[in-house]
């Protein structure tokens, strides 16, 4: 599941960076590679979830706004990386502030607001305390 779309990528860093990280090659482009983007995309969630299943099920279900914002980071950081374009400093201190985020949730330092820990039983399994009476009672009835 990715974490993030090409529009949010295009929303946070703008529709001309986005056609230059994607097309690099061609300089005249007037459109975004969606395809390069979503690789990129695709990556960033992969990396996402190899720190984030030591402490929750992934992928995630309910997306808080702190991982989409993440993916995009390392989505554009990696597209920065080829041969006629290199990350900027920005992109390199922005990548390394979401690596550090994503080991204190992997060590459990930082949690993710709204999102269950995978550690532990399942809401719907485990032992269940009832106040309710027992229509039969062994006891009771044997007794």
């Amino acid at each position: 599941m990715a974490y993030a779309t090409v529009q949010d990528m295009i929303d946070r860093f703008g529709q001309t960076e986005m056609i230059r990280l994607s097309e690099p090659e061609d300089r005249t482009a007037e459109a975004v590679n969606p395809a390069k983007i979503e690789l990129a995309i695709a990556d960033a969630a992969a990396l996402i979830n190899d720190y984030l299943r030591k402490r929750y099920r992934v992928p995630l279900v309910a997306v808080p706004l702190s991982v989409t914002r993440s993916a995009c980071v390392l989505a554009r950081y990696d597209l920065a990386q080829g041969e006629r374009t290199n990350p900027t400093e920005e992109m390199r201190l922005a990548r390394k502030e979401v690596i550090a985020w994503l080991e204190g949730l992997s060590k459990g330092e930082i949690e993710l607001d709204g999102v269950p820990s995978g550690s532990g039983p399942s809401p719907a399994s485990g032992a269940r305390v009832s106040d309710r009476s027992r229509p039969f009672d062994h006891d009771r009835i044997m007794g």
